[in-house]
């Protein structure tokens, strides 16, 4: 695996009689190192006695000697040796600008240039990632230092807001007001800084290390290292190219852009797909976060072209169903809303299912946007009640929808299923019996719904209230401020806190203060207590009618008269207490479950 591994100084890589360069392969991820990463380098050089360890380093040699005018691939280090680049520049430009300099300070300023460049040659001794520019924002500040040798890159837009320019910038500053000789013994202190080079004879073997040999650089997520091990394998093959499989690569991360997302996409297509033999991987049963890596690294090393075009096929489904507007583009409106309630109830363990839907459909020959729109509907009213209950716990979701694939595959195979009609119905009927049980749903939704799930809570009334808008009366209960918060939020009719006026007191327990506190902790956080509101700052624990009445500035009704169709019989009342809040509860529980119920629809 480790072909070698040697110690040595800084000096030892940029020599300046050297011909050894060193480059960052065009798919690794950009620089990434801040302002506490440079400090700590500066201080650490400077307060440190000649020697100072400064990690380690991971290259591939295909080559005996790796030091023999070869061009290594710098697969981990790359945060380093950036960063030692820009700080070579930076005292080549602090030391250079030394008024009358004597021939120790030429010769050091002839061998600086020669660590930077080849000597005698243009070419770069390191040559960074092109990502996010840092290549060509390299290629700026090697022209301003030395522009018989580098052309001034083009059409460099924002190059003083990325992380190569803050470097640069950050250690020439660092640097002035030093004399000539202070910037002299930081510079031997930085060339005699030990560095520990690790080589290996292929890429697999070089991201094996990338998990456990990374001192001081930035943790590597899982994507990164599968990323990394597939672009690999394509590069090996003369009819794909890196330059064809990094370009292919970042089309399917911008449709996922989320790392977390690009994690649980990987996840869930391995779980709903290891019935296919080129898909599963010998003692995985299910895709974790701890397996992850080793099942893609299987599977990559088995069929890498293959693996990579189903990973961007499914990559388009999975785009779709967690973004409203692909999936308006991708099938219609109508499958884009019920799309839109699952991600609002955070039903993420659903999306597996989804895409293996979406692959029947498609196989089977059936309307693709219907079968997700159908699905996705029931799932939301799966969803509210799992939520509301807690009930499948959510470590059994993933388990489940990979169940419930084997078992509708087997009906497929079986030539059961002659439809659409008949397949959802299979699935619907299957889910209803994961489902928690009705008494259960009863009792959750009787009880004190706010305090046990408030996003839940939020989402009932909403939904509640959008079954009767009209588009006069269309509101975006949804919609957020300038900081993302919500604009309408749960607002309690009977205040939920303690100390109530002497107003509530006499309306809900005859000034009995006690009494009054008992039916506040009965009632307070109950279903028929709860509305929506855009104001819920400015009513608060006002008395019940002058919340009904209130008023903005604009003469605007914003109290309960603010033609919600959640407000309509509040709007109405002389007054608020147990029985009000009772009533209300039964009612709304009992319109819940006419469009969020489970049973008979199929």
């Amino acid at each position: 695996m480790i072909s070698s591994v040697q110690d040595y100084p800084v000096s030892h890589y940029f020599n300046p009689d050297g011909e050894q360069r060193f480059f960052i392969p065009k798919y690794q991820r950009e620089y990434v190192w801040g302002w506490g990463n440079w400090e700590a380098l500066f201080n650490d050089l400077e307060d440190s006695p000649k020697g100072h360890f400064l990690g380690s380093i991971i290259c591939v040699n295909s080559q005996k000697d790796a030091l023999a005018g070869s061009r290594l691939e710098l697969i981990d280090g790359q945060q380093r040796f950036t960063t030692i680049s820009l700080l070579f520049c930076a005292l080549y430009k602090t030391l250079k600008a030394q008024p009358e300099p004597d021939d120790e300070l030429t010769v050091e300023l002839v061998n600086l240039k020669n660590r930077i460049f080849l000597k005698g040659k243009k070419d770069w001794r390191f040559e960074p990632s092109e990502q996010a520019q840092n290549r060509a924002d390299f290629q700026k500040i090697l022209s301003e230092l030395f522009p018989q040798q580098v052309a001034q890159p083009k059409n460099l837009r924002y190059f003083g807001n990325r992380r190569i320019a803050k470097a640069y910038v950050y250690f020439v500053e660092r640097l002035q007001g030093k004399t000539a000789e202070e910037a002299q013994a930081l510079l031997e202190k930085l060339k005699a800084a030990i560095l520990v080079k690790i080589e290996v004879p292929n890429h697999s073997d070089a991201f094996v290390l990338f998990e456990t040999i990374n001192n001081r650089g930035i943790p590597l997520s899982a994507i990164d290292i599968i990323k990394n091990n597939l672009l690999a394998e394509l590069d090996k093959r003369p009819d794909y190219g890196i330059d064809r499989a990094f370009d292919e690569w970042k089309d399917l991360i911008d449709r996922l852009p989320d790392p977390a997302v690009q994690e649980r996409f990987l996840r869930q297509l391995y779980n709903v797909f290891k019935y296919l033999k080129a898909v599963e991987v010998k003692g995985c049963p299910r895709a974790t976060r701890s397996n992850l890596i080793t099942i893609y690294d299987t599977l990559l090393r088995r069929r890498p072209v293959w693996l990579f075009r189903h990973l961007q096929d499914k990559a388009k489904t999975y785009a779709a169903l967690i973004d409203p507007q692909v999936a308006r583009e991708t099938w219609d409106e109508a499958t884009s809303a019920p799309l839109q309630d699952l991600y609002r109830l955070g039903a993420a363990p659903s999306y597996a299912f989804l895409v293996w839907v979406s692959q029947v459909a498609k196989s089977q020959g059936w309307d693709e946007s219907e079968a997700i729109r159908r699905s996705a509907a029931f799932l939301v009213r799966w969803f509210f009640w799992r939520n509301l209950t807690d009930t499948p716990a959510t470590r059994d979701l993933d388990p489940m929808f990979m169940e419930i694939v084997g078992f509708l595959l087997a009906s497929l195979r079986k030539r059961e299923l002659k439809d659409l009609a008949a397949f959802l119905q299979r699935a619907e009927t299957w889910l209803l019996a994961k489902a928690p049980p009705d008494a259960m749903c009863d009792t959750r939704l009787g009880s004190d719904v706010y305090l046990e799930n408030y996003d839940v809570t939020r989402f009932l009334l909403c939904k509640l209230e959008e079954a009767h808008q009209t588009k006069e009366t269309k509101r975006d209960l949804w919609a957020q401020d300038a900081h993302g918060r919500p604009v309408f939020t749960v607002e309690h009719i009977l205040p939920k806190t303690e100390n109530l006026t002497q107003g509530w007191l006499g309306m809900i327990a005859k000034g009995d203060k006690e009494a009054a506190e008992l039916v506040r902790q009965r009632c307070a956080h109950q279903l028929g207590n709860l509305t929506l509101s855009g104001y819920n700052a400015k009513l608060g624990t006002m008395e019940f009618a002058k919340k009904r009445d209130r008023k903005n500035d604009a003469g605007d009704y914003i109290g309960y008269r603010n033609g919600l169709y959640l407000n309509q019989r509040l709007a109405n009342l002389g007054e608020w207490n147990e029985e009000s809040i009772v009533q209300r509860s039964q009612a709304m529980a009992a319109e819940v479950k006419t469009f969020l119920g489970l049973k008979g629809s199929a």
